[in-house]
């Protein structure tokens, strides 16, 4: 019952089939009953006629010969809608839990990324709910059915033995109860670690097979071919063992039950034959003795499918249960309309594990101008930028949009008005317009390619087969460096957010393309608030002002000019780059 309870929480994802869930309920204890003591009576009744009375009317004889069709067939029917409707509510479950937990990924924070690998959350998401779901519908099947089929069995067992004199066979059935119980216990605890481990074996193998996709180019470049395939060989094999140590414990539970149960039968025969009871009573005891304890073989199943649900709830609510340190606030605050895209940091400080990446930063960027932040590899850029889109939490200060803290505005609200185009944009396995459209979704065709103007990218979608319709494959595989980031920028044209972050937006575009780019930029530039993260100099002289980070300050800021009379940090990375150059 202690491992049952685990799963109650789990129950209301059943709510939107209750009905049917209660009618397969009601079905399975139907089918438990008739099984129970349906076929012992029918024994019961049944021989008697078939070896003692021989005067029976041609009636009498037409209902005894169909009524063995008429109760297994019934027991038939019922168990057949149990497990359909069973297995219709745990398909509905199933997809419940796994968009509870899809949409629980969507909110955690972007270290718990950094944590956990793809293919372990995607073994969790797949895998391990589905273990879930299969224990939470044998549970729901057998939880009823063979309880029913146990009480009905024993009463009726209680009756023959107290009719015949016949205690000894309920004695038999009582003394056996508390032996079966002993294995089930000991093995449901060793299959719960088995399956543990396997869960975890099994979510290796799958983060083993999405990262040998995502390398596929890296793996060929050097000769990893061989390698790659005999770590996954290895991977597999631990896998396989896995599932076979399942399985001996999962198959030695029914030999020791039965074994424990045709001891109780013999000595039910040996008691019959001392005691010389009728045909009729002697096959209804046998067969109410022998339904005791086939309910008590498959509830000693259950425990040890309870026990392998068990272990893929364990890593299923590793993620349902992980904290959400970015959250709305319960009454948020409402940005001003139209918003103008001021963004202040006051003495901002944030640490990533202890380890600070900012200190007490604090700087004022006004709407119309573009803000180069320029620094050495972990200064604080990329974290300066992710604190406006509130990826984190600031330890000490706070970031304003338009005088208003980020923490006090809905995250859907915040990042509306911003656009963010990444180093390395990640497109997904749609077409080209799909792609642009994420940048706001339900625009016209119109709007689509209007934007793809303004990233210079309209003529080389033109010039493909299926122009906006062409698929770019998975992460864009279709298209090249250059041809992926001005999808990426296009997005944000379309976008149009007052907030604009460039995190090395022009880096993988030719020569050409950067300058139509720059211009395009310094029209939109106008009206934004525009973010440009940069190592490359020549991509941020125009400029209106560089922030210069160092150790997670900002230790000078001003325009190219300023910065390179004044000489200091900047200075000194810029004649680096012009010497590398």
């Amino acid at each position: 019952m202690k491992t049952l309870r685990r799963f109650r929480p789990y129950f209301p994802l059943l709510k939107p089939v209750r009905i049917e869930f209660v009618i397969a309920l009601l079905c399975g204890l139907a089918a438990g009953a008739l099984s129970g003591a349906g076929i012992p009576v029918l024994l019961y009744k049944v021989v008697p006629v078939v070896f003692q009375d021989h005067d029976l009317t041609t009636g009498d004889l037409w209902f005894y010969c169909l009524l063995p069709a008429m109760v297994m067939g019934a027991r038939g029917i019922f168990s057949f809608y149990n497990l359909y409707l069973l297995g219709f509510c745990g398909q509905s479950m199933l997809e419940q839990l796994r968009v509870d937990l899809f949409a629980k990924l969507q909110r955690l924070p972007l270290g718990f990324y950094h944590k956990n690998p793809p293919g372990e959350l995607v073994s969790r998401a797949m895998q391990d709910t589905n273990l879930v779901q299969q224990s939470l519908i044998v549970v729901a099947q057998e939880i009823v059915k063979q309880p029913a089929t146990l009480a009905s069995a024993i009463g009726f067992l209680a009756f023959l033995s107290m009719k015949h004199s016949q205690v000894a066979y309920l004695l038999i059935f009582i003394i056996a109860i508390p032996i079966c119980i002993v294995p089930i216990r000991l093995i449901g605890k060793k299959l719960k670690k088995k399956a543990t481990i396997l869960q975890f074996e099994l979510a290796e193998t799958t983060n083993r097979i999405c990262q040998n996709l995502e390398a596929t180019q890296e793996i060929r470049a050097y000769n990893l071919e061989e390698r790659e395939t005999t770590r996954f060989r290895e991977s597999a094999q631990r896998v396989s063992r896995g599932f076979l140590k399942m399985a001996k414990y999962n198959i030695v539970l029914s030999p020791i039950i039965e074994f424990i149960g045709a001891l109780g039968i013999g000595a039910g025969l040996y008691y019959t034959y001392q005691s010389r009871i009728d045909e009729g009573a002697f096959t209804a005891l046998l067969a109410a003795l022998f339904l005791c304890y086939d309910p008590v073989k498959r509830l000693g199943q259950l425990n040890n499918r309870m026990q392998e649900g068990l272990a893929g709830l364990e890593r299923v609510e590793h993620i349902l249960h992980e904290d959400e340190p970015i959250r709305d606030p319960e009454n948020p605050q409402v940005l001003p309309d139209p918003v103008r895209g001021e963004v202040a940091f006051e003495k901002v400080s944030f640490a990533y594990a202890e380890a600070p990446v900012l200190r007490s930063v604090s700087v004022k960027l006004e709407p119309g101008k573009t803000y180069a932040l320029v620094g050495s590899s972990g200064a604080g850029k990329t974290t300066f930028a992710n604190l406006i889109l509130r990826y984190y939490d600031v330890v000490d200060g706070r970031v304003t949009v338009d005088g208003l803290d980020v923490r006090a505005i809905t995250q859907h609200d915040l990042r509306e008005q911003i656009s963010v185009v990444a180093q390395s944009p990640v497109l997904f396995n749609d077409t080209v317009r799909g792609n642009i459209a994420v940048g706001k979704l339900g625009v016209s065709d119109e709007a689509i390619e209007e934007a793809a103007r303004k990233a210079y990218a309209h003529d080389f979608i033109s010039a493909m087969t299926d122009g906006y319709a062409t698929e770019v494959g998975p992460s864009g595989a279709r298209l090249s460096g250059g041809q992926r980031q001005r999808i990426a920028l296009a997005r944000a044209f379309l976008k149009d957010s007052p907030i604009l972050i460039l995190d090395e937006a022009t880096s993988a575009l030719d020569a050409e393309s950067e300058r139509f780019i720059q211009l395009a930029m310094e029209d939109l530039a106008r009206k934004k608030t525009v973010i440009v993260i940069a190592h490359r100099f020549s991509s941020i002289q125009r400029a209106d002002e560089i922030l210069v980070f160092e150790a997670g300050q900002i230790v000078d800021q001003g325009s190219h000019d300023e910065l390179l009379h004044r000489g200091g940090v900047y200075g000194k990375l810029y004649k680096a780059q012009s010497l590398d150059g």
